[in-house]
């Protein structure tokens, strides 16, 4: 059993899904060498002929996706410093026998780093079993794997990570060890912007904390659920009924639908009778106490039409994924999507006038999104269409496809996007305008390849550079980075291309070791994975709870995070701006949309070929 798996179990001790490898994931007693030039060095022979290499030293300069690869997949490592255009890797076994050597690619100077990398690319070796890169007379990397359910334990400790998001009950996790009484139960109180409504109070309870703190937003909730119906869309198989070791497994439903509806239970009490969606649920200051000791008040936020807008396209097309193991509750869930689109027909401007804006004193997080609301109306009208077929909704998805915006240059599926959501809902819909489908199909072959140029053109083949407009790295990087992986794979499905999902792989590779600062960015996983959190429950634990994506470097906005300004003030790389400390908010505090974004590309490279 590898490293890899023997930390994981540590962390997940008794999970019934963090289980040994099957069959195939065991090491190949006899692998095949392929060779595309001649051995550097005469390597020592085993009995069984094979060519063995002198133990070599670790080097932290050689970046791997420390988890592994599944067979087929896109596979490469990273190599710090100046190469030469002869310089080789190899790969050894466990027993230090060569398996496989090929000559790295130099890239050059990488900026975002700024150093010079080469390149390996071996995805044509697909051998089953446990390997480590090796360039001699440097070193080699952390182990992998390759296998095809490689990522399955991943896949399930972030998706699990939800279940120990959620709020209003009391946690007593024996697998993670985490725990805490019911918090935040009280009735909310109405924040009365206007004076109209004193001492107005609602139950709010429930739904997963946003991120490290304990309140509860609207938008984020409506992006998060649609990067977890895309998981479930790419691989159901992974996420049957007991997978996730969650208080229902075992009730027939597959476990990641379940997860998904405790937020959706949530989400359907923040709707107004009239349709409109109130904007957060959140006491007014950050607390650094124990969840069931927060004794602040709850306060209910006003509504906005942005909230209604990507609640009711994240409602419509939920209201699908139910329709077979809760027919009742999948009706709930539409007549929810259809008040907010009769509210939002009948305030077709933008409320409040400048957005939802924090009141004074409150420190909260804001989540406004400063740009136009046609993206999001969009979103409404595609997911309402592919939730009923009406006619009127793809009238409505076709007028405001008009009227879309030309920045930014690729469309997001970041907290404040909905342009992808709505442009596929509208596509996976029978019906609505020929002409209108053609064109979405031309957005998004654009902008997919827009997405390919800059992998190929980065270091570390990202979809991420610089420190500016949509592609820089900005506050939540790692979210903006893997929504970008899932809309390759989205257009992989209408035109597969192995370069579309290659593009995505390579992001994976980023968030799971191929990177420069050598670490998998998932708490509990790896050789090296992050250690701490800005995230009250692993602060209060003096450890990270499992299965939490890392924030990501952020070269854009400090957001008066003391930690990251030191790292402005020593310029220190763009890609290398991220702190594992629990003090750094702008870089290190998980969302729930940054997880659902791992699952998602996750769930992708768990399928069979």
């Amino acid at each position: 059993m590898s490293r890899r798996i023997a930390l994981l179990l540590v962390v997940l001790v008794g999970l019934a899904f963090a289980c040994s490898f099957p069959p195939d994931a065991e090491p190949n007693p006899d692998p095949i060498i392929t060779s595309t030039i001649d051995s550097p060095t005469e390597p020592a022979i085993s009995p069984d002929g094979q060519p063995i290499l002198a133990p070599q030293s670790f080097d932290p300069t050689i970046h791997i996706n420390q988890i592994g690869f599944q067979p087929e997949q896109f596979k490469q490592v990273i190599l710090e410093g100046p190469t030469s255009a002869e310089q080789s890797f190899l790969l050894v076994d466990r027993e230090n026998r060569i398996v496989f050597n090929s000559v790295l690619i130099p890239f050059g100077f990488d900026e975002d780093s700024r150093i010079d990398v080469a390149q390996g690319d071996f995805s044509e070796f697909n051998i089953p079993g446990e390997y480590r890169a090796v360039i001699e007379g440097r070193g080699e990397s952390y182990p992998f794997v390759i296998a095809r359910d490689v990522n399955l334990d991943v896949l399930h400790l972030a998706a699990r990570w939800f279940y120990l998001q959620r709020s209003g009950v009391e946690l007593n996790d024996t697998i993670s060890g985490f725990s805490h009484g019911a918090d935040h139960t009280s009735a909310a109180i109405l924040w009365d912007s206007d004076g109209k409504h004193p001492g107005e109070t609602f139950d709010v309870s429930g739904g997963w904390w946003d991120a490290g703190d304990y309140g509860r937003y609207t938008s984020p909730a409506a992006v998060t659920i649609m990067s977890l119906i895309y998981a479930y869309r790419f691989n159901p198989q992974a996420f049957a009924d007991g997978s996730l070791s969650i208080p229902e497994s075992g009730n027939g439903v597959p476990d990641l639908l379940d997860e998904i509806r405790w937020e959706l239970e949530w989400l359907l009490k923040m709707q107004r009778p009239d349709g409109a969606f109130h904007h957060k649920a959140a006491t007014q200051d950050y607390t650094e106490a124990a969840p069931e000791a927060d004794d602040q008040p709850i306060y209910l936020f006003d509504v906005s039409s942005q909230a209604t807008a990507q609640a009711a396209g994240a409602l419509a097309e939920a209201s699908l994924l139910y329709r077979q193991v809760d027919p009742n509750f999948a009706a709930r869930l539409q007549t929810a999507a259809e008040l907010a689109w009769e509210w939002l027909v009948a305030n077709p401007g933008r409320v409040p006038d400048r957005g939802f804006q924090n009141p004074d004193g409150n420190q909260g997080g804001n989540y406004s999104s400063s740009e136009d609301e046609v993206a999001l109306r969009l979103w409404a009208a595609g997911g309402l269409f592919h939730a009923t077929q009406a006619p009127e909704f793809a009238d409505a998805f076709a007028e405001l496809w008009m009227e879309r915006l030309d920045w930014p240059r690729v469309y997001g599926l970041y907290w404040p996007d909905g342009y992808v959501f709505g442009m596929f809902a509208y596509l996976d819909t029978s019906g609505g305008q020929e002409s209108i489908r053609v064109d979405v199909r031309r957005v998004i072959d654009e902008q997919t390849r827009t997405l390919l140029e800059i992998v190929d053109n980065t270091g570390y083949r990202l979809v991420l550079r610089g420190n500016e407009d949509e592609f820089g790295w900005t506050w939540g990087s790692h979210a903006v980075m893997l929504g970008y992986a899932t809309y390759l794979l989205l257009a992989n499905e209408i035109s597969p291309d192995p370069a579309l999902v290659d593009g995505a792989a390579a992001q994976l590779n980023w968030i799971l070791g191929t990177n420069p600062l050598n670490k998998t960015f998932l708490s509990g996983v790896g050789e090296n994975p992050i250690l701490t959190l800005h995230h009250a429950l692993s602060i209060l634990a003096g450890r990270a709870v499992p299965g939490a994506l890392g924030e990501g470097p952020n070269a854009m906005s400090v957001g008066g995070d003391p930690i990251l300004q030191a790292l402005f003030d020593l310029d220190v790389p763009f890609s290398r701006r991220y702190a594992d400390d629990p003090g750094s908010w702008a870089t290190n505090e998980p969302t729930i949309y940054g997880n659902a974004a791992f699952v998602a590309v996750a769930a992708w490279f768990n399928r069979a070929p």
